[in-house]
């Protein structure tokens, strides 16, 4: 036989199945080969004689079986701990700052969130935000309300999420002005002057002709015990900035957001007070800073559908302010006398509340 077929017959060697006349033809070749003996060593079986009896009981066994997946178990859960921790530092050492607030767009995005529900909706305030730092995001939340009397009547809750590529709505859609509230606005001082006296009431004050701005100042220290809380000023209408062609602003404790600092960290805080003595000149600077914000982060623009070309041309017109409206809440009989020296064009009754008892504030 050749070597290769010796090779192939081992396995029965060991075995002992071979025939007699094929065992001794392989006993002669492995005398002389010892490639074929070496492999014959390695396909012999194990002698277990000189091992000792192990001790171990099936109980045993299952401990140690328990102890390794538990081993196992913390093992994961510390790995994804560590895994958590980094991704996080990650997170708020390099994303935040480099791309989710490149250029500051996240503080822009949050203010802006307050601004818009402001800006666009004639005597809203914001009384409270949040805003929190997700891994790959984060999320304004801004809650707005309209002054009836002295007390805030909450409207709605905005929310924004601010992510790598895009500004959105909480379902993915545009950063859009808008609030909702309950019924719709009626209109006229008929209605004011039929619920009586000792009812409150929030009213708009439109005006065909826009006042100067000292006119609309005036107006403020007259007679009337009422409050101004937002005044609106005359703009070119654009696509994006309202076709009504009025942004405005609260003229009573007014306040940004300030984010600075926070980009990384999670946190929120109350918006406007009506602390403050009312002013008009107030509402136009909170204007014009609401728009600069815009302005300056062209891709806020371009999620309410506005162009930098109708930002630019708004603020042009707000260098020359013209107030087309204004929002007054207090006492009905209050509001008729304010309404019957201020002459608006149009008169909207936004909220009535008859039980808030009004009580003078902002400067009044």
């Amino acid at each position: 036989m050749t070597h290769d077929e010796i090779q192939d017959l081992l396995e029965g060697y060991v075995d002992e199945t071979l025939d007699r006349a094929t065992r001794r033809e392989v006993d002669f070749h492995l005398a002389s080969c010892q490639e074929c003996r070496a492999v014959l060593e390695g396909v012999a079986p194990v002698d277990l004689g000189g091992v000792e009896p192990s001790s171990w009981t099936p109980r045993d066994m299952r401990r140690a079986v328990r102890r390794s997946m538990l081993r196992v178990a913390v093992d994961a859960v510390l790995l994804v701990i560590a895994v958590t921790l980094v991704a996080w530092l990650v997170s708020l050492t390099l994303i935040h700052p480099l791309v989710i607030n490149r250029g500051g767009r996240a503080e822009a995005a949050t203010i802006a969130t307050a601004d818009l529900a402001v800006m666009f909706n004639p005597g809203v305030s914001v009384t409270e935000y949040q805003y929190h730092s997700r891994f790959l995001a984060r999320t304004s939340e801004v809650t707005v309300a309209m002054p009836v009397g002295t007390l805030p009547r909450e409207l709605a809750t905005l929310e924004s999420t601010i992510g790598p590529f895009a500004f959105g709505d909480s379902n993915g859609g545009r950063l859009f002005p808008f609030f909702s509230g309950e019924g719709e606005p009626i209109g006229g001082q008929e209605q004011l002057a039929a619920v009586g006296d000792g009812t409150v009431a929030t009213v708009l004050l439109s005006y065909e002709t826009p006042l100067d701005i000292d006119e609309a100042g005036e107006l403020t220290d007259g007679e009337a015990d009422v409050r101004v809380v937002w005044a609106g000023f005359s703009v070119v209408a654009g696509s994006g900035l309202k076709t009504s062609g009025v942004l405005g602003y609260g003229t009573c404790g007014s306040s940004p957001i300030d984010v600075s600092g926070a980009i990384g960290a999670s946190g929120g805080g109350g918006g406007s007070s009506f602390g403050h003595p009312a002013s008009i000149d107030e509402a136009l600077g909170e204007t014009v800073r609401a728009l600069t914000n815009l302005y300056d982060h062209p891709d806020l623009l371009e999620g309410i559908g506005a162009s930098r070309q109708e930002a630019e041309r708004a603020l042009a017109d707000l260098g020359n302010p013209r107030v087309a409206s204004l929002v007054v809440t207090g006492p009905t009989e209050e509001i008729i006398s304010f309404i019957e020296a201020a002459a608006p064009d149009v008169v909207t009754v936004l909220a009535i509340d008859f039980t808030n008892w009004f009580q003078p504030l902002c400067g009044r």
